[in-house]
């Protein structure tokens, strides 16, 4: 399923206290969520918002493609969380949500697998029960686990043909995306029982909940939530760290309609947080910018992949050729026009792209304010994405100068790439 929202920005406020919780203070009163640790160990995060029509609740675990071991699991695991649990099939599921005119979403992303809930807030108890029960009694019966095994492996193939084109370049920014029909179909049950106790306990858990409700009520349901398999340390997992290669790779593969992609790659670790925002202030100010460019009245398309993993920070820009087979001179008219964008960051108004670029932000977080399920997903964001850009980084936003694109420039950009990747179509057999 489908994250549906990707830079969001974020408030939290304590609000009250409640007596059979530890509450986690803080200082700022502005902030919008009340945060509590449960008996249990799971966290809550929630925000009244009395007359709203809807309340919205997810779950969140931390562990997603980048630490499973085992490659497609946690993507598995999800899918069998929304077919149901002990005595909540997915009858049950559409019963709470679809039908009373809500809806139930979720995501495996590279650092979390997340569940969601919007439904009215009179039916909000019993979808509560459904949605504890889906995600802590899940049903892993063989049956129920062979029909969703073939519902990932259709995404996967759905998946493959709509990014096909890209998947070449992407796969060295995002390697954890390489799991296979093969892969999917070597986890057994007892590798799913094995996974779900390991990650799904209370304390390896957040909750936001959003809406008119009674805090009281779910807290009290909440910290009687185990895992239905039992109780086990969770277990972390580290990293899986990579790096980009060094030099030139050359592949050839199927990606037709296109003859050639070609990406351009830096690897950079150890950024201060000056210089972190900086480049991803470079990736929105090309992505607004230089995404098209009309050269020779032809029409070429340009991107960027950026990704913060650890202390490391990856910055490419890929281009896909649409209209010329592949050539020597044209793969050197390529290298030079990409680096050339480079160049031109320092041409800009850096000025106006910063103050554009805070006024973003702070309209994005204005706009969380409006519903429960835009506050949810505004806070949701902030937890999971390393990339995303929100009102945390602001202060680290405002205090930047055009000495500082200056400074990342003249550190990671005057240097050649470290990495060139060549993906070239596969010719046609000669008869």
């Amino acid at each position: 399923m489908a994250e549906r929202r990707r830079v969001l920005i974020w408030g939290l406020s304590i609000i009250l206290l409640l007596a059979s919780v530890t509450t986690q203070a803080a200082a700022n009163e502005e902030l919008e969520f009340t945060q509590v640790t449960l008996k249990n160990g799971l966290t809550l995060k929630y925000k009244i918002m009395k007359d709203e029509p809807v309340v919205s609740m997810y779950a969140l675990f931390p562990i997603g493609m980048n630490r499973e071991k085992t490659k497609g699991i946690a993507h598995l695991m999800e899918h069998l969380v929304f077919r149901g649990g002990k005595g909540y099939d997915f009858n049950k599921i559409a019963a709470v949500t679809t039908r009373q005119g809500g809806y139930f979403n979720g995501f495996t992303s590279f650092d979390a697998t997340v569940y969601n809930y919007v439904v009215p807030k009179e039916h909000f108890e019993d979808a509560f029960e459904v949605f504890n029960g889906s995600i802590w009694q899940t049903d892993l019966s063989e049956t129920t686990v062979e029909l969703e095994r073939k519902i990932v492996v259709h995404e996967l193939d759905m998946d493959y043909a709509e990014r096909m084109p890209y998947y070449p370049v992407f796969q060295y920014f995002f390697p954890e995306i390489n799991y296979t029909k093969e892969t999917i179909a070597a986890i057994s049950v007892h590798d799913l029982r094995e996974f779900h106790q390991d990650h799904y306990q209370p304390e390896n858990a957040t909750y936001i909940v959003v809406g008119d409700f009674d805090p009281e009520t779910v807290i009290e349901r909440l910290e009687q939530i185990a895992n239905g398999f039992g109780k086990r340390p969770v277990l972390k997992d580290d990293l899986n760290e990579f790096s980009l290669p060094v030099g030139e790779i050359v592949e050839t593969r199927n990606i037709y309609p296109y003859y050639y992609q070609l990406l351009m790659g830096y690897e950079m670790e150890g950024l201060t947080e000056s210089e972190r925002m900086v480049l991803k202030l470079l990736s929105y100010y090309y992505g607004s910018n230089y995404r098209i460019d009309y050269y020779n009245n032809r029409y070429k398309f340009y991107n960027v992949i950026s990704r913060t993993l650890g202390n490391k920070e990856f910055f490419g820009i890929y281009y896909v050729e649409r209209d010329q087979e592949f050539s020597e001179a044209n793969l050197s008219e390529e290298q030079t026009r990409m680096q050339s964008f480079i160049r031109q960051f320092r041409k800009s108004d850096f000025k106006k792209l910063l103050k554009n670029f805070i006024e973003l932000i702070e309209l994005e977080q204005e706009s969380s304010f409006n519903t429960a399920v835009e506050s949810g997903e505004y806070e949701l964001q902030r937890l999971i994405n390393p990339d995303n850009i929100t009102v945390d980084d602001l202060p680290a936003l405002r205090e930047l100068s055009p000495k500082d694109l200056e400074r990342v420039i003249d550190r990671y950009f005057t240097k050649p790439p470290q990495t060139w990747i060549l993906v070239k179509n596969v010719q046609p057999e000669v008869k």
